[in-house]
């Protein structure tokens, strides 16, 4: 097909899944395993795409005779509260489940002698008694795509989505995009959408992270979906200096010691437990460089040799970049610093209504990282072990529902909307026409000027807030008017413009919670509120005419649905 002279290719599917990380990988497979026709969309490789491949394979592992309650009352009071307790129990036990399905089937997991997963225990982000599966991260992720390819599982790999596409009942019946490799156009009709893009970390230095730009997030919103709790999208996590790294909260349990310039354990000079949550131990970082002594030093030296070549087997691509510094970080400390990783490891992003990943829009469902996580990770992260398995769980319970709604919407015939895609064409390319504009670039990098410094976005007070916002709000208006050079830039120009929304989603959600909490810190309300603070923001897109803004209210976690979708374990047992 030709439109306007562009090359597009069209795609019929009952469930559309975009993204393709441990999230989607698992949606995909569940949904075509419940009889759906499934098409993954994602930017880069299904299955190398995002942060999952470089997760480190940490990841939660309880069984029935394991502590539960002593792991979720520790859990709340280390993250700060805002957990709803029914919600993480159901994730927790579907996870066991889930995983062992995975083991049975292959995936490569450490196994004990009589082929269980095996289980290493450690004492991470300031929890006492972890219980953790050791995952090479990237095999799982090959496993996971080998795994939906057999279950039939079709891929749109390279492809950007722009919008997605209501009927005039406002129900969704499909998406349109950009592949940009091939520079073409792409319409896709479906009935249902998994979005499990991740969640956005305006491109930060970590691996994984150079193309998680919220554009799920924001594309949700722009239709009408709430975002909640995004005042928590603005996590940082201890990276050395040398090479983009991960695995630090398992340095810290074998031993390690973050040090200032005067040598003193900054864990102890502020009173945090060792290891510390990973909200605290960003805290004490930036108030030891911002009161001057820095740089931090993250002293492993008190690691032994095993201890140190386990963690090199569980963090391979970290360890390689490592090697090649010519450096030795175990025998020689280096400085370590607060890198910035947004709603990564906070709890921000698309609003679900009950653990299917159900939104307030009909056939638009969530999963992984692009989903509301404080009902599992509260105030604080999840980073070091409930992540992945919020993934994982997130993506079967997803998969699932959009399946079954897919189904009962081709039923009753659907509407297809010719003026809808019209639109929705007209948008991905205008980036592409414009003589003159603005370069993605160089937003991107006044965007990142507002939203990463600590002093504006950490540090928060209600004058800086809002000169933020009203800046953000410049911004975004100014990424209308984004010109790309090329395909590859086109897609540059759409996360810019995706990551701006999703910065004053945030940004306006941490105006309204008056109060501290895990990674939400406010120097004119510094305590943690009372009971009415004891619920979750939800912002929602107004739009009058040109002009658009959000608007944040309360809501309580009891008004939360519980019940997973039925047949999940039935679907793990065959």
């Amino acid at each position: 097909m030709i439109w306007r002279g562009y090359r597009v290719s069209e795609w019929t599917c009952d469930v559309l899944m975009i993204g393709a990380g441990l999230a989607g990988l698992t949606a995909a497979w569940a949904a075509a395993r419940e009889g759906a026709r499934v098409l993954v969309a994602c930017k880069g490789f299904a299955g190398a795409d995002g942060v999952s491949p470089f997760a480190g394979g940490v990841v939660l592992y309880l069984l029935p005779e394991d502590d539960e309650d002593g792991f979720l009352q520790e859990h709340e009071r280390l993250n700060e509260g805002l957990i709803h307790p029914e919600v993480l129990r159901r994730v927790i036990r579907q996870n066991t489940s889930l995983w062992q399905a995975w083991g049975r089937w292959g995936a490569p997991l450490e196994r004990e002698i009589d082929g269980s997963p095996r289980r290493r225990w450690l004492r991470i982000g300031g929890r006492s008694h972890v219980p953790r599966l050791a995952v090479d991260s990237m095999k799982m992720m090959q496993f996971l795509r080998r795994l939906a390819l057999r279950s039939g599982v079709r891929l749109l790999e390279q492809t950007c989505i722009t919008r997605l596409l209501q009927d005039a009942g406002g129900t969704l019946v499909g998406a349109v995009g950009f592949q940009r490799q091939e520079g073409k156009l792409v319409i896709i009709r479906a009935p249902a959408v998994v979005m499990a893009s991740g969640g956005c970390s305006w491109r930060g230095a970590h691996m994984g992270q150079h193309n998680v730009m919220g554009d799920g997030v924001a594309i949700a919103a722009r239709l009408g979906a709430e975002l909640a709790s995004m005042e928590f999208c603005v996590s940082y996590v201890a990276t050395c200096s040398l090479f983009d790294s991960h695995g630090q909260c398992v340095l810290a349990a074998l031993g390690g010691k973050f040090r200032n310039s005067l040598g003193e354990n900054i864990l102890i000079r502020h009173g945090l437990p060792e290891p510390a949550p990973t909200h605290q131990l960003a805290l004490a970082m930036v108030l030891e460089l911002l009161e001057g002594r820095g740089p931090i030093q993250f002293d492993l030296r008190g690691i032994s040799e095993n201890e140190r070549r386990d963690w090199e087997e569980r963090f391979p691509l970290v360890a390689r970049g490592l090697r090649r510094t010519g450096r030795d970080i175990f025998a020689e400390p280096v400085p370590w610093f607060p890198g910035f990783t947004g709603s990564i490891g906070g709890s921000g992003g698309i609003r679900w209504q009950r653990l299917g990943g159900e939104t307030n829009v009909p056939g638009l469902f969530v999963a992984g990282d692009a989903a509301m996580r404080t009902p599992v990770t509260g105030a604080g992260s999840g980073i070091t072990f409930l992540n992945l398995a919020w993934a994982g769980v997130s993506g079967l319970w997803a998969g699932l529902s959009a399946a079954r709604w897919a189904r009962g919407y081709l039923a009753a015939g659907p509407e297809w909307t010719r003026e809808a895609i019209e639109e929705g064409l007209k948008e991905t390319v205008g980036p592409l026409e414009r003589r003159t504009g603005f370069s993605s670039r160089s937003l991107l990098r006044q965007l990142q000027q507002v939203v990463v410094d600590p002093c504006v976005n950490f540090l928060r007070t209600r004058e800086g807030l809002q000169a933020a916002l009203s800046r953000i709000r410049e911004i975004r208006r100014e990424t209308e008017m984004l010109r790309a050079r090329d395909w590859h830039d086109l897609a540059c120009c759409h996360e810019v413009r995706h990551a701006a929304l999703v910065a004053e989603a945030m940004l306006a959600s941490a105006v309204v919670r008056e109060e501290s909490r895990g990674w939400h810190r406010r120097l004119d309300f510094p305590n943690r509120g009372g009971p009415e603070w004891e619920v979750w923001t939800a912002a929602r897109l107004r739009q009058d005419g040109a002009d658009m803004d959000f608007e944040v209210q309360l809501w309580l976690p009891s008004s939360l649905g519980t019940e997973p979708p039925e047949g999940a374990d039935d679907l793990l047992r065959e």
